[in-house]
């Protein structure tokens, strides 16, 4: 039976993304997502470093403007919902978004529908999407800069200046919204409180755009997570930072982010450092969650059935110390315990990314440039039976061969 398991595991992906799922389940009773969900892509380009799902997902394959459309047709007429939520890692990057929200309004202009996109990029949110948007009923949007500071974003990959995000939340603020959602990340390698307490100046300053236009009923919603290094990114070298340093900044945000207009949640420090656990364990993990499991582990992301102790017991009576896999930077040529999981994206390239990180460079988006991630060479027969532009990558041509 062993000799039968594979040396390495393939992702297998779809090279054209097939119909959305149209039969939603119709609650008796008033829930939070209460609404269509449509994915409209799937995969992202940007190459942020922190984020896991941009790099497995890998390629971007977006649907249709008319694959959309029927699909919320029939959605709609089987369950009457009323909101419409576009859903991928950056909806704003779709090549069509704008005649996909100028569609939907003009299909359904009588049902007066709620079109959400709960994941936008400051880059490629224009004026023409916005006013598109303000038609719509929603009640907030949502922007994730996750740094404050120039150095902390080119070390995520992710370039976008002060200037520029205060100029989208002024157009969105002059387009009607009242209530901006702006996610921050803290604990990110080479921060420093300076990089903690600018998220609070940044917050502070678009607040005070939005005063511009609706005084005090503007808001400026700052969410706050901690960083986890995640499998199959460039910081999986990287080590967590400590639980006291993480409780010192949320304390320095939580003294800083008060006064009229300014809200702040953030991700309780134990729950995340149990995440870093569960995400970066190996096989002798599963003996620490089995022991978690026999003396009453549960429902671990209610705050009232979490027990960090449990756990950390649990690891103890394994012989595991559960610090080595949250709290230790990695060796460039240590073997990972995922490293037989193959997303397509090869390491030697996310551990170029890494590099590249602490050297304060930048990767521009992949669509503008291939920069040969793997993803083609390793799934360039699908490409080559799915041609269009549909995909985020370049085509493979019969006769071309990827090196």
């Amino acid at each position: 039976m062993q000799s039968q398991v594979p040396d390495c595991i393939q992702k297998r992906i779809v090279g054209t993304l097939p119909v959305p799922m149209t039969g939603f389940i119709v609650p008796s009773i008033d829930v939070v997502h209460n609404r269509v969900a449509i994915e409209i892509m799937r995969g992202c380009t940007r190459g942020c470093r922190f984020c896991q799902a941009g790099m497995i997902t890998r390629p971007v394959r977006e649907r249709s403007v008319e694959q959309i459309i029927a699909a919320l047709e029939e959605s709609l007429d089987r369950t009457g919902f009323e909101e419409v939520a576009l859903l991928s890692l950056s909806s704003s990057d779709h090549s069509h978004i704008k005649e996909i929200v100028d569609a939907i309004q003009t299909r359904f202009h009588e049902k007066h529908l709620t079109i959400s996109l709960p994941s936008l990029r400051i880059e490629s949110l224009s004026v023409e999407l916005l006013e598109k948007l303000s038609g719509s009923r929603q009640t907030s949007f949502t922007l994730a800069p996750e740094a404050a500071t120039d150095r902390m974003r080119t070390v995520i990959n992710k370039p976008i200046s002060d200037e520029a995000l205060l100029d989208v939340t002024r157009l969105i603020y002059s387009h009607g919204w009242r209530v901006i959602k702006c996610y921050f990340m803290i604990g990110l390698p080479g921060e420093t409180m300076e990089d903690v307490i600018a998220i609070a100046d940044l917050c502070r300053r678009v607040v005070m755009e939005g005063r511009k236009f609706h005084g005090l009923k503007a808001t400026l919603h700052a969410g706050i997570s901690t960083f986890i290094p995640k499998p199959h990114t460039p910081f999986q070298w990287q080590a967590m930072d400590s639980l006291d340093s993480i409780r010192e900044k949320q304390a320095i945000l939580r003294r800083e982010l008060r006064g009229p207009g300014l809200k702040m949640t953030w991700s309780d420090p134990e729950t995340s450092l149990l995440e870093a656990w569960l995400s970066r364990g190996d096989r002798k993990t599963s003996e620490a969650i089995f022991n978690a499991w026999n003396t009453g582990a549960k429902f671990d992301a209610w705050q009232d059935q979490f027990d960090l102790h449990r756990w950390q017991t649990a690891f103890e009576d394994a012989g595991l110390d559960p610090y080595s896999y949250s709290h230790r930077n990695r060796a460039e040529n240590e073997n990972f315990p995922w490293d037989h999981v193959h997303i397509g994206v090869e390491k030697k390239y996310l551990l170029e990314d890494s590099r590249w990180s602490t050297q304060g460079r930048l990767r521009p988006d992949c669509r503008e440039e291939c920069y040969v991630c793997g993803i083609l060479p390793n799934y360039k027969e699908v490409r080559r039976q799915n041609p269009g532009n549909h995909w985020g990558c370049p085509e493979v041509k019969i006769t071309e061969e990827v090196n």
